[in-house]
């Protein structure tokens, strides 16, 4: 009987060892046969290896903690690109967790059933959770699932937000092919996932299926009120604005009403961000 494809859950981490061990035994609860867990630990010094002692002693996950400390876009990058051969990457920050231990079998199953050289990614759901608060982010959509050519993926982005990054399954060598974690921006994760859709033509799957909890809180990356930061964010939208024009098959029309909308909701959110900080300090 032939193997399934390997998979491989990556954990990025840094400072997250409150939360750590629950993400690694939310990946290890995972049913899929061919499946291993890395976790990239970013020099971490609050202990975050003594909390995984005995999963590293055991063999249950890979471990590897990077001698300094080289931000969190770069730990995305050397992990996906030196740290597994993996066919297929699933990514789970330190934070996170699954809920759904059948997660990444349905995708696969999903996957296989379409053509594993057809698909680009799989794209499921997942709980919005802050404090006492939690929200299932669903797509709206009639059926459980639905197959979107990657352009239409790319140019809905702006209306359907399907976007999860702890939800998607995307194939290891497309990924790198596009060049996936070489934007150090806030959003590398949409902006790697809308690049690929960009430059890869293939099947995009996007699901109701639930994978698990998006923890917030004020260490998220997505919470800084650094203008700048915002700023290389905001630029990085408009590069794949210029990217999207160099595609002969797309429509400069649309190509710029996307960024038009990318771009104004982006502003949209961030002032939002900051006026909700603003009242939070002043009352």
């Amino acid at each position: 009987m032939k193997a399934r494809p390997s998979v491989c859950i990556i954990i990025p981490t840094y400072n997250q060892g409150n939360y750590i061990v629950k993400a690694v035994e939310s990946a290890l609860a995972q049913n899929y046969s061919n499946l291993s867990v890395f976790v990239a630990d970013d020099n971490s010094d609050d202990g975050t290896e003594i909390f995984l002692e005995a999963y590293i002693r055991t063999k249950k996950i890979f471990y590897k903690k990077n001698a300094v400390n080289i931000g969190r876009v770069a730990n995305y990058h050397q992990a996906l690109y030196k740290c597994t051969n993996a066919e297929w990457i699933i990514n789970l920050d330190g934070d996170d967790y699954f809920t759904n231990n059948q997660f990444i079998s349905q995708a696969m199953n999903r996957i296989q059933a379409i053509g594993e050289s057809y698909v680009l990614f799989y794209q499921g759901a997942n709980i919005y959770k802050k404090e006492n608060y939690e929200k299932a982010l669903i797509p709206e959509m009639e059926k459980d699932d639905i197959i979107l050519n990657s352009t239409d993926y790319f140019f809905m982005y702006y209306r359907t937000k399907y976007f999860s990054h702890m939800s998607t399954l995307y194939n290891r060598c497309n990924a790198i092919e596009s060049g996936f974690y070489e934007k150090n921006i806030i959003s590398t994760d949409i902006y790697s996932v809308l690049k690929l859709c960009l430059n890869i033509n293939k099947q995009v799957i996007v699901s109701k299926n639930i994978s698990g909890v998006w923890l917030q809180h004020n260490l998220n990356a997505s919470k800084t009120l650094n203008f700048l930061a915002h700023w290389k964010n905001f630029i990085g939208y408009a590069s794949l604005y210029k990217l999207s024009l160099k595609k002969n098959r797309f429509n400069k029309l649309q190509c710029l009403k996307w960024i038009v909308n990318v771009g104004g909701r982006y502003i949209y959110m961030y002032l939002n961000l900051v006026k909700n900080s603003f009242t939070k300090n002043v009352f």
